[in-house]
């Protein structure tokens, strides 16, 4: 896939800090559909299976989902909005509310085989009560019982991720960051080619992109089918970012290093966060954060900026170092 940019596209080009839910959900229920990254992912489908075991419902939610969702080249672009979402309840019904002519054009994309699953798309396409409230269920409890007990992997796989990408885009911009998204794309000016399972040209025409990174995203970059859409790249983070956050990597050097807490509250503050965010976060008291801030703020790792009664926290250059490199670099 080539995506073509102009001046300002490249201007507009942002990377996504949050993680994006909708995106992680149906990343995962694709990553239930095959065996790959068993090293990343078999513990957590391992917990998959044990939760489908105990609960029946579950079942019939994966079931749900990876009908309309399948490990395909395409599903419904309206799974995933390009909306800022803050919340489960909100994503959901953000998805459930999609216009129902959106919703039949879409569905009408997959290609389902006959029986149970394929009378469901139908109901689901013509906007039947029952099937979209059967999507609802399966979406919230599916994220409750499955990713929401992930949260804090995920996001300190994307942290770790995110730092190179901050870091390079505080030095050399948005064409460094579109040069930083590594293995599976190409940016020569103007264009950023991206290994995709189909071949395709894509026009930002002055909408910019947002990138955002995915834990469960595994093979390549993906972008929205309809180009009429708010543009993203949603792109799989590195392997090591991901055996970091699962513990996996055989000792994270940054926790070991600064101690686990100073190294949350480090990850935390690659897109700015206050006191009493990151006492919430981290677990601790306002009062510990400002002492640990007040350590990492010595070291020069991150600054303070205070406004009123307010202090904001936000990582440094020598910071994002020592996330990327998961070592202190000395001069």
């Amino acid at each position: 896939m080539r995506i073509h940019f102009t001046d300002a596209d490249i201007a507009r080009t942002r990377l996504k800090l949050e993680i994006d839910l909708m995106w992680e959900i149906v990343s995962s229920v694709q990553i239930l559909q095959h065996t790959d990254g068993g090293l990343f992912f078999d513990p957590w489908r391992r917990q998959v299976r044990e939760c489908v075991r105990r609960n029946g419902d579950m079942r019939t939610a994966i079931h749900t989902l990876t009908t309309v969702a399948p490990n395909t080249a395409y599903f419904p672009d309206f799974l995933t909005p390009t909306f800022d979402l803050p919340d489960i309840r909100t994503a959901v019904d953000t998805v459930l509310t999609t216009p129902p002519c959106r919703v039949r054009e879409e569905i009408g994309q997959l290609q389902p085989t006959c029986g149970p699953a394929a009378r469901w798309l139908d109901e689901l396409a013509r906007g039947k009560s029952t099937a979209v409230r059967q999507l609802g269920q399966a979406l919230y409890g599916y994220f409750k019982s499955l990713i929401e007990p992930q949260l804090q992997v995920i996001d300190c796989g994307l942290r770790t991720e995110c730092a190179g990408g901050v870091q390079r885009y505080l030095r050399t911009g948005p064409e460094g960051l579109l040069q930083w998204l590594g293995p599976g794309t190409s940016w020569e000016s103007p264009v950023l080619t991206v290994d995709y399972p189909l071949d395709r040209d894509l026009r930002l025409d002055g909408r910019g992109l947002l990138l955002i990174p995915s834990y469960f995203s595994l093979y390549h970059p993906v972008a929205m089918a309809d180009p009429r859409l708010r543009q993203v790249l949603v792109f799989p983070i590195r392997p090591e970012s991901r055996l970091l956050a699962g513990g996996n990597g055989g000792g994270d050097r940054v926790s070991a290093l600064l101690g686990i807490t100073r190294a949350t509250i480090l990850r935390s503050v690659t897109a700015g966060s206050t006191t009493t965010g990151l006492a919430r976060k981290v677990g601790v008291a306002p009062a510990t954060v400002s002492h640990h801030t007040g350590v990492l703020r010595d070291a020069g790792l991150l600054t303070t900026n205070r406004h009123e009664n307010c202090a904001t926290h936000l990582i440094t250059p020598l910071g994002l170092d020592v996330l990327k490199s998961g070592d202190v670099r000395t001069s």
